[in-house]
């Protein structure tokens, strides 16, 4: 049997198994590969419902060139209107046609014969069948439920995301990371659950050298509470809050400047997340200053990237101080004490 013929006897509502009866493994791959753009190739689109497992509706038409010789419902592309009537005698003109071709030159019949449990809608053009639609019969209840259901999922969507973003409006810094860790849903498949034990270990863990480990090892896509977290704790050391203001990318967002109107919704966050650390350290809010630091290094890097005058003055003004500086003090990094492994431990359980 041609392909084209198989294609014709495809129905509203069929599965994948029954479709793939019909056509075989590879055209029914095809056919509900909904970027494949089957019509080019056969002459037929179908609209499978993923949601529901099955054919929602099926057209062939002329303009992909479905072949003439091959019946749907016993009625034929090319076929005249009097003939049409005599293949389906139940086509009646479609809600709102007149009998005159329409802004697009179609004049559009329908039927919904109880024999075929399906909605047939037939296109003429100049006198001729054009298409051939089928559609099940119960589609417009369809349409309406997955619309309800749409505007219910993004209700429940948007009300979840204002849960996890509570965190942001939240002052207290441990009460603002417990609140992230409830609702963290990063792209893996931890539960929130890995991400509240964390959150408990770092609140209960009073080693600014743990901080300072956790800050430079962190997964930014898990989002940033932990460090915003670790930023406000009066005994961050200096060079912590450093590492997570370069980690914070500031050679993008430092041609803001001070501009803090200028800055597109997206930036904003990120700019705030910085102007805190610049401000904090800026009013000598960080005493403790025991961890090595390479402020040098860091700026090198920052240097290389400046093309005029105006980045540099923008630099110069955005940067902190201690940006710059290198501050004496111990490796952290490099420490395998027992405190340091627990903190590599707790990190393994998130990141």
């Amino acid at each position: 049997m041609r392909l084209a013929q198989q294609l014709s006897l495809l129905r509203p509502l069929m599965t994948p198994a029954e479709i793939e009866a019909l056509l075989g493994p590879a055209s029914t791959k095809r056919a509900l590969d909904l970027l494949s753009n089957p019509q080019r190739d056969t002459g037929v689109s179908i609209n499978f419902s993923h949601e529901d497992g099955v054919i929602d509706s099926i057209t062939y038409t002329a303009f992909f060139k479905f072949p003439r010789d091959v019946p749907v419902c016993g009625m034929r592309i090319g076929m005249t209107v009097d003939d049409m009537h005599m293949a389906l005698s139940e086509l009646r003109l479609a809600d709102g046609q007149t009998g005159e071709p329409n802004a697009q030159g179609f004049v559009v019949y329908q039927a919904q014969p109880v024999a075929l449990n399906t909605a047939i809608a037939v296109s003429i053009k100049d006198g001729e069948v054009f298409a051939i639609a089928l559609r099940r019969v119960d589609m417009d209840e369809v349409l309406a439920q997955r619309k309800q259901r749409t505007a219910e999922l993004k209700i429940e969507r948007e009300r979840e995301q204002e849960r996890a973003n509570r965190w942001k409006s939240i002052q207290d810094p441990n009460e603002m990371l417990l609140a992230w860790a409830e609702h963290c849903s990063p792209w893996t498949d931890y539960s929130a659950q890995r991400f509240v034990a964390f959150a408990r270990w770092l609140i209960a863990t009073p080693n600014p050298d743990a901080w300072h480990i956790v800050a430079t090892n962190w997964n930014w896509d898990y989002g940033r509470a932990p460090l915003l977290w670790i930023i406000r704790q009066k005994n961050c050391d200096i060079a912590t809050a450093l590492e997570i203001f370069f980690l914070a990318e500031p050679s993008y967002y430092f041609r803001y400047g001070n501009a803090r109107s200028s800055v597109v919704d997206q930036d904003l966050e990120m700019f705030d997340f910085l102007a805190e650390i610049r401000q904090r350290l800026a009013q000598g809010f960080y005493e403790r200053s025991e961890i090595a630091f390479d402020g040098e290094e860091h700026m090198r890097f920052i240097h290389r990237g400046l093309k005029t005058a105006e980045d540099e003055t923008l630099a110069r003004s955005f940067f902190p101080r201690e940006a710059g500086q290198k501050i004496p003090g111990h490796d952290v990094t490099n420490s395998d004490g027992t405190a340091a492994k627990n903190c590599y431990e707790m990190l393994e359980t998130v990141n």
